[in-house]
């Protein structure tokens, strides 16, 4: 049985794994009652993982327990066997929680936000591919109204030469969401992702596509003449300490969670997506491994204006630009809150948000107008994507961090906690 750790004003919320005690058997989505709360356990830290108490940064710790208590409904129920929160305002962090375990094998360990290790997903699209292109505008190698055949000469034909670097960030460059890219290597299946066809007009619609970030992806590298991955670890992951954030994590990683199980036997460490498969695992739309712990550092970088521990990773003006929305819920490559609150980002987010999801339960998104973020990965591909309800648990998880940042807000002011 999984249960959440009791937050203390007095004390920071820690990084082990999860304790289990009992909760009601109709629990959902909210925090138990008669739970039974553990103490926090002292774990070393080094200078990047010093943990804020949630008073310090103005949160209740209602809404934090409430919000992990979410989580530990859904591993309770079985959605997944796992999962890993992170939450924070601006550049601290509040909590790092592991909760549930990696797999159900005897094998499987519970989850450590410090050191479990999952696949991303489509977060590789803004963790990686948006980042790398937010990092080559500032140094004035792209131009997001530039034609894409400027940095991708070989992207032509039936219209191509009219898509641009802002058409592909924002899903309306006409590109199909998939495409089948099966090839003898990785280099002839990028090929084809670049002679896909455009199936309408640029600008003319929303279609989420994983092929127009593969291009994209490509443009960049064009653009920055050095592998992608190979940017980001020198002007980002380095920089902050991200040091579990890497493309090819590789079969048999036994740090990563089990992003499903095939013949019944685990599958770890190899991208879930297939056309990131197809592309070797390196890739614009898939690819990326992290742990909640790296992905904190990097949305408390986001949430305090592109700063990190002194380290200048992103300008203020960079991010403020990309993650203003453009056409219906898009932005430059993030996603914004839906207003009807059926997306992920909840209903208590503010408009000025972003963040984005992964197809394997991954989640990332940051509020501006609180300066407040929530992380949030599980492996909710284990056993089949049916058995959850993701996108009620990321809503849950975000309105529960509003709540958690408004109560707080009230309480420093002598309100009710």
């Amino acid at each position: 049985m999984i249960v959440p750790l009791l937050l203390s004003a007095a004390a920071s919320l820690h990084a082990a794994p999860g304790t289990p005690v009992s909760l009601r058997p109709d629990t959902t989505l909210v925090a138990p009652a008669s739970a039974v709360f553990a103490p926090p356990v002292p774990v070393v830290r080094g200078s990047d993982h010093e943990l804020a108490s949630a008073a310090s940064v103005g949160f209740s710790l209602t809404g934090l327990i409430h919000a992990e208590a979410a989580v530990a409904a859904e591993v309770e129920r079985g959605a997944f066997p796992g999962a890993a929160l992170a939450v924070g305002r601006r550049d601290h962090v509040v909590m790092e929680r592991g909760i549930g375990n990696t797999g159900i094998t005897d094998e499987d360990g519970p989850v450590d936000p410090d050191r479990t290790v999952y696949d991303l997903a489509s977060l590789t699209k803004v963790v990686a591919t948006t980042t790398a292109v937010m990092l080559l505008v500032e140094d004035g190698k792209m131009d997001l109204d530039a034609p894409v055949s400027r940095y991708l000469p070989e992207f032509t034909g039936g219209n191509k030469d009219r898509v641009t670097i802002r058409h592909l960030l924002t899903h309306t460059s006409g590109l199909p969401a998939w495409a089948e890219l099966y090839a003898p290597n990785p280099q002839a299946a990028l090929a084809r992702a670049v002679a896909t066809r455009l199936q309408s007009y640029p600008g003319d619609q929303v279609e989420y596509s994983d092929i127009g970030f593969v291009v994209l992806f490509a443009a960049a590298e064009k653009a920055a003449g050095e592998p992608v991955y190979r940017l980001l670890d020198r002007r980002v992951y380095g920089p902050l300490r991200m040091r579990s954030t890497t493309y090819q994590a590789g079969m048999g990683c036994e740090r990563c969670a089990s992003t499903s199980r095939e013949h019944g036997d685990a599958f770890q460490g190899k991208v879930h997506d297939p056309i990131a498969r197809q592309l070797g695992g390196i890739a614009g739309n898939a690819g990326l491994f992290s742990t909640a712990h790296d992905l904190a550092r990097f949305a408390a970088m986001l949430a305090n204006e592109g700063e990190l521990n002194g380290v200048r990773v992103l300008k203020p003006e960079t991010i403020r630009m990309f993650a203003r929305r453009q056409i219906g819920t898009r932005a430059l490559g993030w996603e914004t809150p839906n207003r009807s609150g059926s997306g992920a980002a909840g209903l208590r987010i503010s408009p000025n948000a972003f963040g984005h999801t992964g197809y394997t339960g991954t989640s990332i998104w940051i509020d501006p107008d609180r300066g407040t973020w929530a992380v949030l990965l599980a492996n909710r591909t284990y056993e089949t994507e049916e058995n959850n309800h993701m996108q009620t648990l990321r809503r849950t998880v975000n309105n529960w961090v509003a709540e958690a940042a408004d109560q707080g807000a009230i309480s420093s002011y002598g309100g009710a906690n």
